[in-house]
């Protein structure tokens, strides 16, 4: 006698809610193109960002100051002044264009917005400058420091505000090197084994070289990152009227659609009651040849009937022109026990029971939506169930208060694998299309875009060959009193 097979593993799924969903209707929340005004805060925003880290390191550096060891092994001279009075001086600023920035952006606001960033960019430019005189304008590399902003200037704003920036540290940076040479002010650096070079013996040629290389390195670093970002930012603009137009195309598309299928459903409504007339011999006594055509027609105007009011009710949930129903207290027993009404001839044509253990509980929801996420999670009980199973719906209360109703069948199961894909529109799995033909694979799609309209927790436990069983939770501040469903 061979051994009895493994049973299969059970494998669970749950359902995760969609980022970014407007709370206020059913379709996906699209966020509108940022106007310049919002882009410029940002831009400000994060300009103070950055400059709480510089404010730290220079604190950081002043606390240095007060120890020898181990800078000045390292060949460093390190003071405390300067660098704390700096990192003051960023804080106090960085303070006032906090508060002075808007806290929201609209309409008159691009002006004070401009003044709070170009105000930050000057200020940066000036301290960046004494940083530079006390590390060293000639005895160090500091002056390239400028390129962090001449660099971030490219980035967030025009060629020409970019060069402008640019001007601005090459103004300011030979600013100080004339009031070294002037005598003006001391000149000063950081190295402890360097002596201070002496502004006054310094060449003309000297001068020429030091200046004309920093300018030419300044200008082909704005020239570059300019012309980068530029392309950049003309890319990301065609690539945005690219997807405006493409969405306008879908959304022609799916208007054009769903036209269409709402023009489909009366004729084929037609279709279907005039050969269940026939059928019914309500025309005269049908040949065997002509009733065997006659069912088939039937049959397939049924799978299409509901095909069509499926896709009218998932561009009903995606529509964005549709605002989410208001919210009302349902019984939910008793809304399960009208489905279940609804699905028993079928279920009873195929020797399969429902069984149901319901508990009077009442959910804040729209009426029609409950009833779409329970009609179709027991439609598929059943259709996806064995001749002669049962099918076992339960509705209670979980132990942290939410509502729950499971919906069990011991069918054909859900291959591991395929769980991920369920919910998708269209998806039907190699087994399901096998075991029901008649399946439109628009089911679960609707299941998820309600459940994710309304909060609804779905989960799913399934073991091929054993039947899968489908929880939905609502939650607890959407139970409404017991007895007031509608």
């Amino acid at each position: 006698m061979e051994p009895a097979s493994p049973a299969p593993e059970t494998a669970v799924w749950h359902l995760e809610p969609e980022r970014g969903r407007d709370a206020n209707r059913g379709a996906e929340a699209v966020s509108p193109p940022c106007d310049a005004a919002d882009l410029l805060r940002r831009n400000a925003v994060w300009f103070c960002r950055l400059r709480w880290a510089v404010a730290a390191l220079l604190a950081g550096a002043g606390a240095a100051g007060w120890f020898d060891e181990p800078f000045s092994s390292w060949g460093l001279r390190l003071s405390p002044g300067w660098p704390l009075a700096t990192a003051a001086a960023l804080v106090a600023l960085n303070v006032a264009y906090r508060l002075l920035l808007p806290q929201s952006v609209g309409r008159g606001d691009m002006a004070r917005l401009r003044v709070n960033v170009w105000a930050q960019i000057i200020a940066d430019l000036v301290v960046l400058t004494v940083v530079i005189h006390f590390v060293g304008s000639v005895e160090t590399y500091a002056l390239f420091v400028y390129l962090f902003h001449i660099i971030l200037a490219c980035i967030f704003f025009t060629r020409i505000e970019a060069l402008a920036v640019a001007a601005g540290a090459a103004a300011l940076y030979l600013a100080c090197l004339a009031g070294e040479s002037a005598g003006w002010l001391a000149p000063r650096t950081v190295l402890a084994r360097a002596s201070v070079v002496d502004r006054t013996r310094l060449t003309p040629e000297f001068w020429a070289v030091q200046t004309g290389s920093a300018l030419l390195i300044w200008g082909g670093i704005w020239y570059l990152a300019s012309r980068q970002a530029g392309e950049l930012r003309r890319r990301e603009r065609d690539l945005a009227l690219a997807n405006a137009r493409l969405q306008s195309g879908i959304e022609e598309r799916a208007r054009h659609m769903l036209q269409t299928t709402h023009q489909l459903k009366a004729p084929f409504a037609a279709i279907h009651a005039n050969a269940q007339l026939l059928l019914g011999g309500y025309c005269g006594e049908l040949p065997d040849a002509a009733t065997a055509v006659v069912e088939k027609i039937f049959s397939r105007c049924a799978v299409l009937s509901r095909q069509i009011i499926e896709m009218l009710q998932l561009a009903n949930l995606r529509s964005a022109a549709q605002s989410r129903p208001q919210a009302v207290p349902v019984a939910l027993g008793e809304l399960v026990e009208s489905v279940i009404s609804r699905v028993e001839p079928t279920a009873a044509s195929r020797g399969i029971e429902v069984r149901a253990t319901l508990e009077p509980l009442s959910v804040a929801i729209a009426d029609d939506h409950l009833r779409m996420l329970i009609e179709n999670l027991l439609t598929n009980a059943v259709n996806y169930s064995y001749d002669g199973g049962v099918v076992e719906v339960r509705c209670d209360r979980a132990d942290n208060g939410a509502a729950r109703v499971a919906v069990r069948d011991a069918g054909i199961g859900i291959q591991p694998d395929k769980l991920p894909r369920i919910f998708d529109d269209y998806f039907r799995a190699k087994e399901a299309s096998a075991h029901n033909k008649a399946s439109t694979g628009l089911g679960l799609a609707i299941v998820r875009d309600v459940a994710r309209m309304w909060d609804v927790g779905v989960d799913v436990r399934t073991a091929p060959g054993r039947g899968t069983e489908f929880t939905l939770t609502f939650p607890a501040g959407r139970v409404a009193p017991i007895g007031s469903g509608s």
